[in-house]
């Protein structure tokens, strides 16, 4: 198929060529004015109608590629989505960890935290148990042993 420069062209030399004919043929006197007129007026609307019709291909070929390319972005968006709803699990799947992680430790540090603090209860007791014991053993010490 032509291009289209190619193809206005060839219709300009067909033009010229058609022109041409019509002017020998009027002054050979083989038709009248107002057929020439009949003529020329046809030729231009036929003219005018390829103008329009290489105007409205050359624009569906535009609309095509804009379709085209609409597409394939479209294509990309939705790659793009679900790429975006997995990371979105992901992310759900490591806050519940974190969060699951956090309770752990604190339960985990409650306990240390209770333990330290039986310890030290425990630890009180203990030493009231040898202050008491010291007292005695000094008891006996001066008593007489």
């Amino acid at each position: 198929m032509l291009s289209p420069r190619r193809l206005a062209a060839v219709a300009a030399i067909l033009g010229v060529v058609v022109v041409a004919a019509l002017v020998v043929l009027l002054l050979g006197d083989l038709i009248t004015w107002a057929a020439a007129g009949a003529i020329a007026a046809s030729l231009i609307a036929l003219a005018a109608l390829a103008v329009l019709v290489l105007i409205v291909r050359r624009l569906d070929g535009k609309a095509q590629r804009m379709d085209q390319r609409i597409k394939k972005h479209e294509a990309g968006l939705a790659k793009v989505t679900t790429t975006l709803g997995r990371i979105e699990s992901r992310l759900d799947r490591l806050a519940a960890a974190v969060e699951q992680s956090a309770t752990r430790r604190d339960d985990d540090l409650g306990a240390i935290l209770a333990s330290l603090g039986e310890d030290r209860v425990n630890a009180i007791t203990r030493a009231r148990e040898v202050e008491e014991l010291r007292q005695e053993v000094r008891a006996l010490a001066k008593g007489g042993v």
